[in-house]
């Protein structure tokens, strides 16, 4: 995953010490600066050496947790005070203070950014939110009002092991502490390989409701992040579809479902990925429902959803022989929030819908924060699972 940023990883590294060594290295021999230069000399080659590995993710999840804590301890905080020492070096010479005080400041946040990693990486990470939300949709069958729906999203199990591997029990137990009417999981279930999965199979199998669990399959479930042949690639994806089913789990593949209580009914519908690997097919989903019916949508990723409202949806997937019907509520995943939020700003606040819930056209989305990462950390995006009621509006 490194090669696709290595350039600005090089460059991340590479300017602060450059910097630091050319304004405070003249007062340093040449042993305290070659010891200052170690971190960056180690995270350099690592950097290379990740970038040089075939798949975008490794199999050993251990390899990026390394590279990560080596950016959190050392590239991190020392881009950070290189970026206050040069401002505060600017402030010296045009505004003409007497003092580098960039220096001081960049000290403090430093450390503050060095703390908040640790914490991101350990505590932060093992935070959980049971979050409440309540959908009003006009003309929900009578039968369905209050009904409770869990969702969940981005588990990305390969991701547990060591002192992580009790967190996916704790969320499991979560959700079924709900006692929910249905269960929906949207998509992420493995960081790249299927071989991280057999360890959780009965953990993962226990989750039960009352209508059952639905699935759809994210990005990670693919073999998109995968060095290999055509062959190959299709028995991985195959597995993790294989492994979904064994868990007694409905996984959707462009296709719908009906659920009944008493004389109502409603419609779950599922898509296939919308983008890297692109195997969306919401025409298919869709296919011979009744106009008037109530759709709940699973989709992973949420920028698709502004092609699912009244006005569009027909127009991007309906043909002349058919009218599809636009869900009324879609849940989506995928981005994690950004899993780090700091006073409101996170990584993904400037894509389309990336967490949340959201309205357009009667039509509603709730993107979650999900539950886990490639990246285990989270500071400030909490990890959630989301208890959704629906409600009949009057």
């Amino acid at each position: 995953m490194i090669h696709r940023i290595l350039i600005s990883v090089v460059l991340g590294i590479l300017l602060p010490y450059l910097w630091i060594d050319r304004s405070e290295g003249q007062k340093w021999g040449w042993r305290k600066r070659c010891l200052i230069w170690c971190p960056a000399v180690m995270m350099l080659g690592y950097s290379i050496y990740l970038a040089l590995l075939p798949d975008f993710v490794p199999k050993n999840p251990l390899l990026v947790d390394v590279w990560f804590g080596m950016m959190a301890v050392c590239a991190v905080p020392e881009f950070v005070y290189a970026f206050c020492s040069f401002l505060g070096k600017c402030c010296q010479r045009y505004l003409h203070t007497r003092k580098n005080y960039g220096r001081k400041v960049g000290l403090v946040l430093a450390a503050i950014a060095f703390v908040s990693f640790v914490y991101g990486f350990t505590w932060g990470f093992q935070k959980l939110e049971v979050k409440h939300i309540t959908v009003y949709v006009p003309d929900l069958p009578k039968e369905f009002d209050g009904y409770r729906i869990v969702q969940f999203s981005d588990i990305h199990m390969g991701s547990y092991y060591g002192w992580r591997r009790g967190i996916p029990q704790r969320d499991i137990d979560s959700i079924q502490a709900q006692n929910a009417d249905m269960i929906c999981f949207t998509g992420d279930l493995q960081n790249a390989h299927p071989s991280e999965l057999p360890p959780f199979r009965s953990l993962l199998a226990s989750l039960k409701a009352k209508d059952g669990v639905y699935s759809v399959l994210g990005n990670h479930d693919y073999s998109y992040y995968v060095k290999a042949s055509a062959e190959e690639k299709g028995a991985i994806e195959r597995q993790v579809q294989d492994f979904e089913r064994s868990l007694g789990w409905r996984l959707l593949n462009n296709e719908h479902v009906i659920v009944h209580r008493g004389r109502d009914s409603i419609y779950v519908a599922g898509t296939e990925n919308y983008d890297k690997p692109k195997h969306t097919d919401v025409a298919k989903a869709l296919d011979g429902i009744k106009p008037g019916s109530f759709v709940l949508m699973l989709q992973h990723i949420p920028t698709q959803w502004k092609k699912m409202t009244p006005s569009t949806i027909n127009e991007e997937y309906g043909s002349k022989d058919s009218s599809l019907v636009a869900p009324q509520l879609t849940l989506s995943g995928h981005t994690h929030a950004g899993q780090v939020e700091i006073l409101g700003v996170r990584p993904t606040i400037f894509a389309a819908y990336d967490y949340g819930l959201y309205e357009r056209e009667g039509c509603q989305l709730y993107t979650t924060a999900g539950l886990g990462g490639v990246v285990p950390i989270r500071i400030g995006a909490t990890a959630e699972i989301v208890v959704i009621t629906l409600k009949r509006k009057r």
